[in-house]
């Protein structure tokens, strides 16, 4: 589905170490999402990345090459829209273990290692011997990015749908690197338009909004750490649409980033948000000696916490998969035993058996 590009605002714009955008888009049709879901964006590698690879593969790039689900191509043509270059992949690394005797990885966990952070460019590079058409066969597919979408149609509109992202840029070993798609969308315009389609996530949904109504009266705790926001915007502009759930139902928003002063997320819609009921706790990481994160001050609520949990809340995690989700968790099995009572094993217990019932659920990457 084509979308088309209503406004794409700096939210950090004197931040030196990141770029975090708000996008605005209205689809050609009502696009029929929920909050919580996803939004998968099309990708292309740039053609400075795409000469590079041919470089190292020591190829022209008029060379043709047959893909499945696409025909026959240049060689150029396939790695600029069609093959991933800017994420390596462990199942490469497989193949090329298997097939052509490259045996430097013991096992899977030491291929994830290997792959974590690195590109296509970075494998050629480290293994010369790899050139060639057939070299491409090994790439995966280019994969449409998944992004959690920052609005509620009922809040904005059915053809409204709006993104947070961070523009990935960095170097590794005196190369830059950058995201395949922020970097794109970094650069859009008002007017613009991109390739977008809805991917439902059924797993993050607001009480009212699961599928079996769990419970419509629940309150709500959201836990997330820069980009990590954006789907607590969509629950919150759907939350506060009812007077009556926002007026006598909690509503705890636990945000973390590195300063107040230049990358607290939409501030002025929070302050709005608390003025209406909202319980906003934020931890800005570098703006002091010591640092504090969410998890900090999960623990410094962590009677409150307890007594919400009790009453039947359900728990929100949006953000990193290793750091965010596993400090979370953690704090909230320490909850579980200084609140609760519970031993170590009993805490585990029942915190499985909420993400199991889906009183806790993640949406981390």
């Amino acid at each position: 589905m084509r979308a088309t590009v209503l406004f794409n605002a700096l939210l950090t714009p004197n931040h030196p170490e990141k770029s975090i955008y708000h996008l605005g888009l209205e689809t050609e049709a009502a696009l029929d999402y929920l909050p919580g879901d996803w939004l998968m964006v099309s990708a292309e590698n740039s053609p400075d990345l795409v000469d590079l690879v041919l470089q190292q593969l020591q190829l022209r790039g008029d060379e043709v090459i047959t893909l499945k689900r696409f025909g026959e191509m240049t060689v150029r043509e396939a790695l600029r829209y069609h093959l991933e270059l800017t994420q390596l992949n462990p199942a490469i690394l497989n193949k090329l273990k298997r097939e052509m005797g490259l045996d430097d990885w013991a096992d899977r966990a030491a291929m994830m290692a290997y792959a974590e952070g690195r590109d296509i460019v970075d494998l050629l590079q480290a293994y010369p011997q790899l050139t060639g058409l057939a070299v491409c066969h090994y790439l995966t597919p280019l994969a449409p990015r998944y992004y959690s979408i920052a609005s509620a149609p009922k809040a904005v509109g059915d053809k409204r749908v709006d993104l947070v992202y961070r523009q990935v840029a960095f170097v590794r070993e005196a190369r830059e690197r950058h995201g395949v798609v922020t970097t794109a969308l970094s650069g859009l315009q008002p007017g613009d338009e991109i390739d977008v389609a809805l991917s439902r996530n059924r797993n993050f949904k607001l009480p009212h909004l699961l599928e079996e109504a769990m419970c419509t009266t629940a309150p709500i705790i959201m836990v997330g750490a820069g980009t990590g926001i954006a789907p607590f915007i969509g629950f919150l502009q759907e939350w506060f649409l009812d007077e009556a759930r926002a007026r006598n139902h909690q509503a705890w928003l636990f945000f973390g980033e590195t300063h107040r002063d230049k990358s607290h997320l939409f501030a002025t819609t929070l302050a709005e948000w608390e003025a209406k009921g909202l319980h906003l706790r934020t931890a800005f990481s570098r703006d002091q000696a010591h640092k504090i994160y969410v998890q900090d001050r999960l623990w410094e609520a962590r009677e409150t916490m307890w007594n919400l949990l009790s009453d039947g809340a359900f728990l929100y995690v949006c953000g990193d998969k290793n750091q965010l989700k596993t400090a979370v968790e953690d704090t909230f099995v320490r909850i579980l035993c200084t609140e609760g009572g519970l031993d170590e094993a009993a805490a585990i217990r029942l915190w499985q058996a909420w993400k199991k019932s889906r009183r806790v659920q993640f949406d981390v990457y």
